[in-house]
């Protein structure tokens, strides 16, 4: 009897050798993960030493797309709005002539729909109400260097038959801008790093890599202009253009 118990307690002792074993593996591998968290924990504490740093970067491009809009009217009484519709097909033909005669082909035109607004009268003085016919016309065509004396040249042979021509300046447009915002941003990126290694230097420090980095607005300037805006500027007034992209990067410091 003895020696079965000491049998069973035998066995018993063998079962849990492979339970401590395992405890204690448990055991230490908790130890060694809470002391490499506490390590990392300790090194995310540390302050980090960093550099911001903002980068630019322009290229001055030729504008590939021009608008021309314009518009000719006609003042009518109210009796006579049926005439005064008739009188601005007449002007709508003659001035398609005039623009196609300058080199303005059909394609690059498009014309909206006669819009009627009624002419203020002093109530007292009026005897019939009076309406303003327009009819608007817009001209989109990538012949941006010609477009500006094309315009001059139809606008003063409009005036010259009589017609009431109304012109707005020419704007010229950079059709390509996302792209080229693309490649400016990696030259600005390239100028904020030169110019955080400038720094650097004073501070016997080496520039190590980007942590972050955020573009500014787009500015589509006049040559050699300094008039930028915080929401970022279009100018469309001349043929040639500056763009400029600014970013703003954080670099490490070692």
């Amino acid at each position: 009897m003895v020696e079965k118990n000491a049998k069973d307690m035998n066995n018993v002792g063998i079962f849990k050798r492979p339970l401590f074993f395992a405890s204690i593996i448990l055991g230490l591998a908790f130890i060694i993960g809470m002391s490499i968290f506490g390590y990392l924990f300790y090194l995310s504490r540390i302050p980090q030493k960093t550099l911001t740093v903002t980068g630019s970067a322009r290229e001055r491009v030729i504008s590939d797309l021009a608008k021309w809009s314009s518009n000719y009217s006609v003042k009518v009484t109210e009796s006579k709005l049926e005439e005064g519709f008739k009188l601005i097909k007449s002007f709508e033909k003659n001035v398609l002539e005039i623009f196609k005669e300058n080199g303005i082909s059909e394609d690059e035109i498009t014309i909206s729909a006669i819009s009627v607004n009624e002419l203020y009268v002093d109530p007292e003085r009026q005897t019939e109400r009076f309406y303003i016919l327009t009819q608007q016309i817009y001209v989109e065509t990538k012949d941006v260097e010609h477009i500006a004396q094309k315009s001059k040249s139809i606008i003063q042979k409009i005036l010259d038959t009589g017609i009431a021509f109304q012109s707005f300046p020419v704007e010229y447009y950079y059709s390509k801008l996302p792209e080229k915002r693309v490649q400016l941003l990696s030259e600005a990126v390239k100028d904020a790093r030169r110019r955080a290694e400038e720094i650097a230097k004073s501070g016997g420090l080496k520039v190590g890599k980007v942590l972050s980095a955020r573009s500014g607005v787009v500015q589509v300037l006049a040559p050699n202009s300094v008039e930028i805006s915080d929401y970022g500027s279009y100018d469309t007034s001349t043929l040639e253009k500056e763009i400029m992209v600014t970013v703003n990067v954080v670099f490490e410091a070692k």
